[in-house]
């Protein structure tokens, strides 16, 4: 024998969330990863399509909620005086256009 000794490694894997809250799909998404991977794949897959629709229900929540906050905005404003001055123009985005206000003392 010459004295060498034979090193054992361990080695670790582990997953950490970074800052934000650790939500359902994260959670989804940390078990997926743990299956063999045909369930794995799978999963995956469905949890992506879940967030999908997700993401698009909530954009939808969110826009429905400016549009009725612009309105009570505009409600407010008929009442106002001087009356404001709003300028609407197409935009290179479809549906999205550029809007311009503007409060006057006297109508030019």
């Amino acid at each position: 024998m010459t004295g060498d000794k034979e090193t054992k490694t361990y080695q670790y894997q582990f997953e950490y969330q970074w800052g934000g809250v650790d939500t359902p799909f994260t959670k989804m998404k940390r078990w997926a990863k743990k299956q063999n991977p045909i369930v794995q794949h799978v999963a995956l897959g469905l949890i992506e399509w879940l967030w999908n629709h997700w993401v698009d229900g909530r954009v939808d929540m969110e826009m429905t909620s400016v549009d009725k906050q612009a309105e009570e905005i505009l409600k407010q404003w008929e009442n106002d005086e001087p009356k404001p001055r709003i300028k609407s123009e197409p935009s290179e985005v479809e549906g999205l256009d550029n809007i311009s206000i503007s409060w006057r003392q006297h109508d030019e």
